[in-house]
């Protein structure tokens, strides 16, 4: 379904409930809330997905006039940034499969000649652990923020957006017009991405506190194992002697179950067709988009039909 504005006089007849009229300055028009059901009839908050779905495609329709004649090559991401990303996912996949070898009691290529496997892989586990938890905690944010120009924080308007991208993910309602370009796209004038997915900073949230959690129980676990810790894993440790070794250890993986769901819904999204540019800028730092500013972005009109043809539903 499509977002589109019409007179009353030339409003034919319907049965669907996905559409509301809205009183404008120019009279009343229908506006589609892009419900593949009457989302309206939703029990206690359906009217209130209607209204947000309506004022998000508002706001990002516009952007379905965008051509593709018009990209240019963006900047998105920094050497930094990239260098921590994959870091981080290396220092993962080490913390994971050396953790899963203390399970299992099986170490197999690390016995090394005169190193026990063991050895090998608590030494591994823990600077994995450490080195992720700096640059997750630290370094990352700061190029993020401060180097890219990415937010950290989530706007009232994410959370509205992320709203509607749930609902349309469970194929509720139709998906945000407009809203795949307007990530695409760079305003000059405000130095920042028109349209960022929200879930792309939740999923820091997620990460900074089960990142938290993991180092904090895992440096209690270590502490309590250490004949002489040395002071700052003893500082770090400070919750050893909380709770018993086992149920610390429980916790830890608790928390690791948690950072491994996290990723795997994180790994998701960028691995969809139409989301691969998006992946790719995280090797080369670049993103094909649009550049705009606040007199050339796009306005939607509310006065005026937005019709999305097959070629800009599937460029969308």
């Amino acid at each position: 379904m499509t977002d589109r504005s019409i007179n009353d006089a030339d409003r034919p007849p319907t049965d669907e409930g996905s559409s509301d009229r809205v009183q404008t300055d120019g009279g009343t028009r229908e506006v589609d809330h892009g419900g593949i059901i009457d989302i309206e009839q939703i029990p206690v908050a359906g009217k209130f997905v209607a209204s947000i779905r309506t004022e998000i495609a508002t706001r990002y329709a516009g952007y379905l006039t965008l051509n593709k004649e018009d990209k240019e090559t963006i900047h998105r991401w920094g050497t930094g940034s990239i260098i921590c990303h994959w870091v981080m996912v290396l220092c993962m996949f080490i913390a994971l499969v050396t953790g899963v070898q203390f399970w299992t009691g099986w170490y197999g290529p690390l016995n090394i000649g005169i190193w026990d496997g063991y050895q090998v892989a608590f030494q591994l586990h823990m600077w994995a652990g450490v080195i992720l938890a700096v640059i997750a905690l630290v370094i990352f944010p700061y190029y993020h923020k401060f180097v890219d120009g990415h937010e950290l924080l989530v706007s009232l308007d994410q959370i509205k957006e992320e709203i509607i991208i749930a609902v349309s993910f469970v194929g509720l309602t139709d998906y945000i017009p407009g809203y795949k370009k307007a990530r695409r796209t760079y305003n000059e004038d405000h130095e920042e991405w028109v349209g960022y997915h929200p879930m792309q900073t939740v999923f820091w949230y997620v990460t900074w506190f089960f990142v938290l959690a993991l180092t904090v129980t895992g440096f209690a676990l270590w502490n309590g194992i250490a004949t002489d810790p040395a002071w700052w894993i003893a500082a770090i440790g400070f919750m050893e002697g909380w709770v018993t070794y086992e149920t610390m250890l429980r916790l830890h993986l608790l928390a690791t179950f948690w950072v491994i769901a996290a990723v795997s819904i994180h790994a998701y999204f960028p691995l969809m067709p139409s989301n691969l540019d998006m992946t790719k800028s995280m090797f080369t730092g670049t993103l094909e988009g649009w550049v705009v500013d606040d007199e050339t972005k796009p306005e939607p009109d509310a006065e005026s039909t937005v019709e999305r043809t097959q070629d800009e539903t599937s460029d969308d």
